[in-house]
């Protein structure tokens, strides 16, 4: 009998020491702190697999994946929005690698099998071709999908080894479309062509075919971590040629 007792009495001294020691480890509310702020999402379109260019997109490898409402870039379909978008984008084709996760956008599908590059141009806009070199695009590190600004160099004078060289920057954040004949990115990371198919609306094609003809166009590439936004052409001051004769030399000179 007196076992028993012993036990009991054992058995709620323990009880008792881990409740105190229950209470003395819990931690005190802090004065003013406040609960985590809650974050609004939003179901954005995201491809489910990886799709190589050119294949048919199916409704199962595409699938909603919740975004922040606060962050999603206007270029992203939302569920919201486009509640449709499986069903409206099934049967259509990658018009570039894509990668599962990755948000979908217009420009990323092609109601059209071929035609690749007609596919990617947004609309309004066009592909251009313009001569490069290597040491024109950033030794070969220029890749597709980069922006860029394009720079116009024009001699002062004709005559070869005289005048002065004047360079100025025609066109800023101009989208690259294709190096040659590539319009995905390598994975040595470089790309050596002679000519960079660049995405330009009418007025800025006119404008870098005629720098072209009178001159030399180089590209400089911008940061990755800058908006992407809309190719800008800057502003051009009208140029003059004068012509100076110099007993029997004869040299143009460029005015701004």
């Amino acid at each position: 009998m007196l076992r028993p007792l012993i036990l009991l009495i054992a058995l709620g001294a323990g009880g008792a020491a881990a409740w105190v020691a229950a209470q003395e480890t819990t931690p005190e509310p802090v004065a003013g702190e406040q609960a985590p702020a809650t974050v609004n999402m939003t179901a954005v379109l995201v491809a489910a697999q990886d799709l190589a260019r050119g294949v048919e997109v199916t409704a199962e490898a595409l699938r909603w994946q919740n975004w922040p409402s606060d962050n999603v870039p206007a270029t992203f379909i939302e569920r919201t929005a486009r509640p449709d978008a499986l069903g409206e984008l099934a049967g259509h084709f990658a018009s570039r690698p894509i990668s599962a996760g990755e948000p979908i956008a217009d420009e990323t599908l092609s109601p059209q099998p071929n035609g690749f590059l007609a596919a990617t141009l947004r609309p309004g806009k066009r592909a251009v071709a313009i001569h490069v070199s290597a040491q024109s695009t950033a030794g070969g590190f220029i890749l597709p999908n980069d922006r860029v600004d394009v720079l116009h160099t024009v001699k002062a004078s004709r005559e070869p080894g005289a005048g002065e060289v004047h360079s100025r920057t025609i066109l800023r954040g101009v989208r690259v479309l294709a190096i040659d004949q590539t319009t995905d990115d390598t994975e040595s990371g470089t790309v050596l062509g002679k000519t960079a198919t660049l995405e330009l609306t009418d007025p800025q094609v006119e404008a870098v075919t005629a720098a072209e003809a009178t001159g030399t166009l180089s590209l400089s590439l911008r940061p990755l971590d800058e908006p992407p936004g809309a190719a800008s052409m800057a502003i051009m001051e009208p140029t003059k040629t004068i012509r100076v004769r110099r007993g029997t030399t004869i040299e143009d000179a460029v005015i701004n």
